[in-house]
This record gives C-alpha cells, sequence and structure tokens, in this order.
C-alpha cells in the first residue's frame, strides 16, 4: 500500500466521522476535495493539508457532537487520524 493510498484511508474515515457530527459540513467537503486533490496532486494537497492544521478554526479545533452529546468514541478515532495524517504528510512534504 502507498502512502498515498494510507492518506485517503485516513481522509474518508474522517470524512465519514464528520458525517456523523451536527455541524462541520464544511470540513467534510474540504476533506473530501483533498482526497481527490492527493491523487492528481499530491504535492500541492499535502502542502493544503498542513496549512488546515493551525490558528483559530483549524482541523485541530475539531469536536465531535451529537445532539448535543459529545461523541467521546468518535472524537478519540478523529485525532489520532488526525495526528497520524499530520506526521505520514509533514515527513514527505
Amino acid at each position: 500500500m502507498t502512502k498515498y493510498n494510507t492518506v485517503d484511508l485516513k481522509l474518508k474515515r474522517m470524512v465519514e466521522l464528520l458525517q456523523i457530527n451536527d455541524s462541520g459540513r464544511e470540513w467534510e467537503e474540504a476533506l473530501e476535495m483533498l482526497r481527490v486533490e492527493f491523487q492528481n496532486s499530491p504535492k500541492h494537497a499535502s502542502s493544503k493539508l498542513l496549512s488546515m492544521y493551525g490558528g483559530m478554526g483549524s482541523l485541530n479545533d475539531i469536536i465531535l457532537y451529537r445532539n448535543g452529546q459529545l461523541l467521546l468514541t468518535e472524537n478519540n478515532e478523529f485525532d489520532v487520524l488526525r495526528e497520524q495524517l499530520y506526521d505520514q504528510v509533514k515527513m514527505s512534504a
């Protein structure tokens, strides 16, 4: 499995987790577009992804809720994926 296949799988799962969230449709769309970009231009997509990790309202700020309830298991999984994705893309950038 190539590194971009694992990036794709991580992004896909993150999108799935965002879909069960009460909000965050813009993040869902942004990550889905990045999946496509990684296939066409991995270097550009890597740069774009890394820029999503800084500042207010960044990928790091996402907390998953549904019906006003914190989704603890899903948040933990999302956090692990977010960290792994950052590390993987950072090493290849």
